[in-house]
């Protein structure tokens, strides 16, 4: 008969997945991310383990506190095309060194110098987003542990209607389908300071 060796437990704690009939689901991203250079971060916030104490389904899934960033480094904002772009995660690997491997997609409209000259400098770069779902909580892609991969495109259009901007397909091996994040983003337009519970927006201070 087999037995069950006590001191080798693993106490993964689950939760109900409930949804209330009638709530709204508001897909997609809001017009705007904030971006950072990993060399830029000097101390991450914690990723609850799955089994610590005090764990839940919910906290495994957040960092709960502040980035640290280097003197005079702030978050920077990229403006994005509206109703374009989306967070994806897919499993990867296999048991038990599975993995998610976390995307975004999202496009800039401007095609000018500056918006070159970034997508140059990210195109070896390692770099961490936070990215605004349209309800309004922010999701980390970027992680200590795996480098994350942008890769620029773009397009001038074509005739009158044609798509065109400056394009980012980002992905990175992450423990965690997009952490959500529920800390400050020191940011160069502002400070944003996010409520520890929702997630949500709570106050702007001038940079």
């Amino acid at each position: 008969m087999a037995t069950t060796n006590a001191n080798c437990t693993y106490d993964a704690v689950y939760a109900s997945l409930c949804f209330p009939k009638g709530k709204p689901v508001l897909p997609g991203v809001r017009s705007q991310l904030y971006v950072i250079r990993k060399a830029d971060i000097v101390k991450w916030p914690e990723l609850k383990g799955i089994g610590e104490a005090d764990s839940t389904p919910a906290n495994t899934a957040v960092y709960a506190d502040s980035f640290t960033l280097a003197a005079d480094k702030k978050w920077l904002r990229i403006d994005l095309v509206d109703n374009k772009g989306n967070i994806t995660w897919e499993t990867q690997g296999d048991k038990p060194a599975r993995t998610f491997l976390n995307k975004f997609t999202a496009t800039h409209p401007l095609i000018d110098t500056n918006a070159a000259g970034f997508q140059r400098m990210s195109l070896t770069d390692d770099l961490v987003y936070l990215v605004q779902q349209r309800d309004g909580q922010f999701r980390v892609l970027g992680n200590e542990m795996f480098e994350t991969d942008t890769k620029p495109g773009g397009s001038t259009g074509e005739g009158v209607t044609g798509d065109f901007g400056s394009t980012f397909e980002i992905e990175v091996t992450d423990v965690c389908p997009a952490p959500f994040y529920r800390g400050k983003i020191e940011a160069e337009d502002g400070d944003i300071q996010l409520n520890a519970t929702t997630g949500l927006p709570t106050t702007t201070a001038s940079a």
